[in-house]
């Protein structure tokens, strides 16, 4: 009896031990996997670099469509010896208005890898190959929020090798001081209508109607009696339903509002006005940005959500919905 409670014991240890293994091992490929060849890039130069510059030539793809994107990219390239570089600047876009310019707007918002650009890239480097990059396998989604593995190395990658601009951080965390007074007690609520409910994509997820969010919304702030409802929609008839219900405990940024056009073969009718496209993305990251520091989110799966997960620390309760695809 007395050997048989000692090889239970033993067995307990040795079960403890064997994951403990694991999680080990696990933490180390990630680490290793994110040192792809930064030893090597580090060093390089304009004249001697390997660079490949990447464009995704998709009109209608949002910023963060781009953005998980170019992440899955930059990840793809690096671990084949090059040292990618984003383009948004030389075919049309959503950050462009469909047209080319003389300035790549993705380094208003984001970090090139190793801190080169693409202006600089295109005058000095004598090494580049030019690749469209529409998609790839290994890349952040809405998909993945069960996912602890998979969020943390996106999160740490993004961290690394294409960081959000400095003045954009500084400004959402000015921004969440005057909207929440230094409360950290926040609930975030990402909710998504217009295109993806009334053309309903193909392949595009199916969002939760507004009546389901607003019951859960219900239910979580009572338990946990929030500050305040961070609130974040691109669909007016959505955002007027539920701040009639949550009133002043809503917080928003301003108004982001996109004109769908229904008829057409694509989801937006894309502004011409240049400046109109930027301000229009740097108040979209904004919401995302300060989304990710919330709490506990609520949230439609869509690009932004996927966003949200990677740039996010973690929250205390999250639920993104998940009804399929259409």
């Amino acid at each position: 009896m007395y050997q048989s409670k000692n090889l239970n014991k033993y067995k307990k240890i040795i079960i403890c031990i064997f994951f403990f293994i694991i999680i080990f091992i696990c933490k180390y490929l990630i680490s290793l996997n994110l040192e792809l060849n930064e030893n090597q890039t580090n060093k390089f130069d304009y004249q001697n670099s390997k660079f490949i510059v990447i464009k995704r030539t998709c009109k209608i793809c949002g910023l963060f469509s781009l953005f998980i994107t170019n992440l899955g990219c930059i990840h793809k390239f690096l671990k084949k010896g090059y040292i990618p570089i984003i383009d948004l600047k030389s075919y049309p876009n959503v950050l462009n208005g469909c047209e080319a310019i003389k300035d790549n707007h993705w380094e208003l918002f984001f970090e090139q890898p190793f801190g080169f650009t693409l202006e600089k890239t295109l005058k000095y480097g004598k090494n580049i190959e030019y690749k469209s990059c529409e998609d790839v396998n290994q890349r952040p989604n809405d998909n993945m929020a069960k996912n602890i593995v998979s969020i943390n190395f996106w999160h740490n990658f993004a961290k690394k090798y294409m960081p959000i601009k400095q003045e954009i951080i500084n400004l959402a965390n000015k921004k969440m001081k005057d909207l929440f007074n230094d409360s950290t007690n926040v609930l975030g609520v990402l909710a998504r209508g217009t295109d993806y409910t009334s053309m309903k994509p193909k392949y595009h997820p199916i969002p939760p109607s507004i009546d389901k969010v607003i019951s859960d919304v219900k239910e979580l702030d009572k338990k946990n009696n929030y500050d305040w409802i961070f609130f974040s929609t691109e669909d007016e008839k959505i955002r007027e339903k539920f701040t009639k219900v949550f009133l002043n405990k809503v917080k928003q940024l301003n108004k982001i509002k996109i004109d769908y056009n229904y008829t057409s073969k694509y989801f937006i009718n894309i502004n011409k006005n240049i400046y109109g496209n930027v301000k229009f993305n740097k108040q979209y990251l904004l919401n995302i940005l300060i989304l990710s520091k919330c709490l506990d989110i609520v949230a439609a799966r869509c690009s932004g959500t996927a966003g949200i997960l990677v740039l996010s620390n973690g929250f205390r309760y999250m639920k993104i919905y998940n009804y399929g695809e259409y």
